[in-house]
């Protein structure tokens, strides 16, 4: 492929995934029921991963201890994580999600589901397979590359 040819995907493949981007990320707050990205982030983790500390989150997430504590305050308070301390070391806090952050949890990704399920079908079956397979290989590629680097 010739280089303009490329300067020219490159182009609209970056406005394509700016706009793309700030739709889902308006579809996302619509569809996090009060919550963060970020607060629903950490929930889905504390879901997959069971208990964790902060640091572990943060350094997952991208973001800092301060910051995750942060979310994490507010988490506590609308009752979807408990804090405990380590028994082996007690300045160490684990954090966990509780059955009414599972519940919410649930609920979001219920509806983001119903989100994604409305885009497809809307691109039809031939469409949404094709878009699959080209995302999917996208972040196989992408991945690579961050791990190589």
């Amino acid at each position: 492929m010739a280089d303009h040819g490329m300067d020219e995907h490159v182009r609209q493949l970056d406005e394509l995934m700016v706009r793309l981007q700030r739709v889902m990320h308006r579809r996302a707050n619509m569809g996090t029921m009060g919550l963060t990205a970020t607060q629903v982030f950490i929930l889905g983790f504390l879901d997959k991963h069971g208990q964790a500390k902060a640091s572990d989150v943060a350094r997952i997430a991208g973001l800092s201890p301060g910051a995750v504590t942060q979310v994490c305050d507010e988490l506590v308070r609308l009752g979807f994580v408990a804090r405990s301390r380590s028994n082996k070391d007690r300045r160490v806090v684990h954090i966990s999600i509780t059955e009414a952050g599972r519940d919410k949890l649930e609920s979001i990704r219920r509806s983001r589901s119903k989100q994604l399920a409305d885009f497809l079908r809307q691109l039809g079956d031939d469409d949404a397979q094709a878009f699959l397979r080209l995302v999917g290989r996208l972040v196989e590629v992408a991945e690579r590359e961050y791990i190589e680097s």
